[in-house]
């Protein structure tokens, strides 16, 4: 699929590209595109953890053993 640009703002951006990195319109466009996708499945990611959270949190609570801090050491202070 063939990509034209209509808008004036975003081909003066990737000319201003071009010239600071002597790179081509399409390497620019591409690597643009692959960091953006990159992103997007970051923040898609993060919003699923976000939504399995709790159901985590509440799975741990039920599960937890009580904690009991002294049973982490012997009688003489040291790591049980």
């Amino acid at each position: 699929m063939a990509v034209s640009i209509k808008s004036p703002r975003v081909d003066a951006l990737l000319e201003q590209l071009r010239q600071l990195t002597g790179r081509g319109a399409t390497e620019i466009v591409r690597e643009a595109l692959e960091l953006e996708l990159q992103r997007q499945r970051r923040l898609s990611r993060r919003r699923r953890l976000s939504a399995e959270l709790p159901l985590l949190q509440e799975q741990a609570t039920k599960t937890a053993k009580p904690f009991n801090p002294e049973s982490l050491y012997d009688e003489q202070g040291l790591p049980a």
